[in-house]
Order: structure tokens, then C-alpha cells, then sequence
């Protein structure tokens, strides 16, 4: 049987599928080598291993009313974190693969820390401390935008794990997701 055979012969559970498709799902599974499962297919939580539906996160984004900073199209090679501006000292509770690659640090070494921690060698800045690196100006700037959740786009001198210094495009934009304030930072490193 020929695939044009097999769409004359085949009629498709779904009526979406065009004839090529209903073809290609005959070849690729005929009848009787699989089973109907009743299972769900997506488990709550079962795809994300830190609880945060960052796929909806960035829609919201993406959508949010009245942007003040265009981020263009982001995707997950984007280094990126979530910090939660609900809990005490804004701790980081997401970073993606991108940023732990982008710093050397793990998800488990920069969760529950706040982003501070980026800018001196070590880690090791108090909080309303002044940075020997990171000019008075910018540290302003970045604490007006997080009490008044507004957007912000600048470059600030952070360190990678290994005591490097990079200078870090950084974009935060805040927003309120299922009654939460989160901040999502998006990082790139300045060539």
C-alpha cells in the first residue's frame, strides 16, 4: 500500500488533519500497534522543577499593558531569573540554564539570594551597601524601579562565580502574576 492509498482508505479521528497528515499519522502508526491511553498527558508541575509557570510568566509579559521597554522576541537561550518581590530582600527563585552558564552558578547556589549578590567578586555585598564596582547612579536607579515596579534597562558590572567582572545588559520588568509581584530579569553580557 502506497501512501495515497492509505489516505483513500483511512479516515482521520480528527477532521483537522489535512490528507498528508492523516497519511503520515497511518504510516508512521497503524492500527493496532499502539493503544488509546486514558492517562492524562500533562501533569501539574511535572515539567517544571521549580513550580513557576514561566511560559505563562513570559506571556504576560509579553502582553503586558503599556511597556515601557521593548524587549523583542525572548526565548529560553535568554539568560534570565525570577525574583519574588513579595518575600523579604527579593530573593532570586528562578534562574534558567542561560544564566547559571552565563555566571558559572548553580540554580541551587543563586536561589533565595538577592541579585545583589552579582556585584563584587564572591558574592558578598550587604544590602543599601555601596559597590566599588557598580556606580551609586545605577544602584538608584535599580532600587527606584523595584519599589515603584517599573521597567528599567541598563548596564551594571557583575561578577561570574570564577571572580570574572562582565558588563550585564540587564532588563527588569516587573509584573503581577497570580497575585504575586515578580520581577523578571533578562541578562546579556555586553561584548
Amino acid at each position: 500500500m502506497d501512501a495515497y492509498q492509505a489516505v483513500d482508505s483511512y479516515q482521520p479521528v480528527d477532521p483537522m488533519n489535512n490528507p498528508w497528515e492523516a497519511a503520515a499519522h497511518q504510516y508512521t502508526h497503524p492500527p493496532g500497534e499502539y493503544t488509546d491511553s486514558q492517562a492524562t498527558l500533562f501533569v501539574p508541575g511535572v515539567y517544571s522543577r521549580d513550580q513557576y509557570d514561566m511560559l505563562s510568566i513570559l506571556a504576560n509579559i509579553h502582553t503586558r499593558p503599556n511597556p515601557q521597554i521593548d524587549i523583542g522576541p525572548v526565548d529560553f537561550s535568554c539568560a534570565m531569573i525570577l525574583c519574588d518581590l513579595t518575600k523579604s530582600d527579593d530573593p532570586i527563585v528562578y534562574a534558567n540554564d542561560a544564566f547559571c552558564y552565563m555566571t558559572g552558578y548553580t540554580l541551587d547556589e543563586v536561589r533565595g539570594k538577592n541579585c545583589r549578590f552579582l556585584q563584587a567578586p564572591g558574592g558578598k555585598v550587604k544590602a543599601r551597601s555601596t559597590r566599588a564596582a557598580v556606580d551609586e547612579r545605577t544602584l538608584r536607579k535599580m532600587r527606584k524601579a523595584v519599589d515603584k515596579r517599573t521597567e528599567v534597562q541598563l548596564t551594571v558590572r557583575n561578577f561570574k562565580k570564577d571572580g570574572q567582572p562582565f558588563d550585564n545588559i540587564l532588563t527588569m520588568i516587573p509584573i503581577k502574576f497570580k497575585g504575586k509581584w515578580l520581577c523578571m530579569g533578562f541578562q546579556c553580557e555586553k561584548e
